[in-house]
């Protein structure tokens, strides 16, 4: 084999060897970057408030205003 083709068999195992380790840097670094958002997630539920929103707060007053009404027109009717 003449020169050349060693020297490309070793800029391609050179390119190779870099693809690998850098895929196992990535993949290292997207393992911690899961754990640290599922942290910082969790992190933000528990110190958030305890309040309705606007929509279940809405949706209450309807339910109680409705059994009310059911209860105060069948007393009234008799």
């Amino acid at each position: 084999m003449s020169v050349w083709v060693w020297v490309l068999i070793g800029v391609a195992s050179l390119f190779a060897l870099s693809l690998l380790v850098g895929l196992a840097i990535a993949a290292i670094l997207g393992s911690i970057s899961r754990e640290v958002s599922e942290l910082t997630d969790h992190e933000r539920w528990t110190s958030a408030p305890l309040m309705r929103t606007d929509e279940s707060s809405e949706e209450v007053p309807v339910e109680q205003e409705v059994s009310s009404e059911h209860v105060a027109g069948g007393g009234s009717g008799r």
